[in-house]
């Protein structure tokens, strides 16, 4: 009789350990108190993690032709607003506290972490802050001077030019040098890149 429930157990153990990897790996900060399976009495064959989507509490997971169906127990430490925080608002521990809250069911991914990152619009006091509700700020905004280097060669020259538009990291802008409209790419240092 005993040897019926080690594969049992076995079974439920390496299904756990699955959804478990899934979660922590989208949500550092989970703690996973209990995973409640059902039908969880087959043989495992494979298992296929697909179908796991770490925005819900509840789903299942396919071990062989059979679908077990489980549910998460856990609590979760998301960044809040605890003022209201405008649009283009830097988000910092000023104007948002990281909380534990009990695990839900999210319809976007919640900050778990201090971003180095910007409202996209206004943020209510006392809201969780989700990935859509941020951006990152701009690198170069518009009439800001920017540096310009060219490389040709051996040869590299720079000089200053006015930024016709905002632009992040990577982002190709028109710049404007006297007269002369050119399009740079923005560096990691903020320069622009003919």
């Amino acid at each position: 009789m005993i040897f019926l429930f080690i594969p049992l157990f076995l079974i439920g153990g390496i299904i756990e350990d699955k959804i478990t990897k899934i979660y922590k790996t989208t949500y550092p900060t989970i703690k996973i108190d209990k995973i409640i399976l059902k039908n969880n009495n087959h043989k495992i064959t494979n298992i296929d993690t697909s179908l796991i989507n770490p925005k819900r509490a509840s789903g299942s997971i396919k071990v062989g032709n059979y679908f077990v169906f489980y549910k998460i127990d856990a609590t979760i430490k998301v960044l809040k607003s605890s003022k209201i925080i405008n649009k283009n608002e830097a988000i910092n521990n000023y104007n948002s506290t990281l909380q534990t809250i009990k695990f839900k069911n999210f319809y976007s991914y919640p900050l778990t972490t201090y971003p180095h990152k910007i409202a996209k619009f206004y943020i209510p006091k006392n809201k969780i802050i989700y990935g859509y509700m941020v951006t990152t700020p701009n690198t170069i905004n518009r009439g800001e001077n920017i540096n310009v280097i060219s490389k040709s060669g051996g040869i590299e020259i720079s000089f200053e030019a006015i930024a016709l538009q905002n632009g992040k990291v990577g982002d190709k802008i028109k710049v404007k040098k006297d007269k002369q409209i050119l399009f740079v790419t923005i560096d990691k240092n903020g320069n622009g890149r003919l």
